[in-house]
């Protein structure tokens, strides 16, 4: 299979979404382990507080 037939198909599988906050806009995809001990919504709440911890020591 080719690289690009590949990518093709792992992004046709992905899911996601597109929130906006304040004046910043989160363009949310993701894929996970099934062996994860993080809920996806666990996850992505610390992707935000990471980032916004991010922009406070700039």
């Amino acid at each position: 299979m080719k690289k690009a037939d590949s990518t093709k198909r792992v992004q046709e599988k992905r899911k996601g979404f597109t929130k906006k906050i304040g004046s910043t806009t989160y363009d949310v995809s993701f894929h996970y382990s099934r062996q994860s001990r993080e809920s996806m919504n666990d996850k992505i709440i610390r992707l935000i507080e990471n980032d916004m911890q991010g922009r406070k020591n700039r």
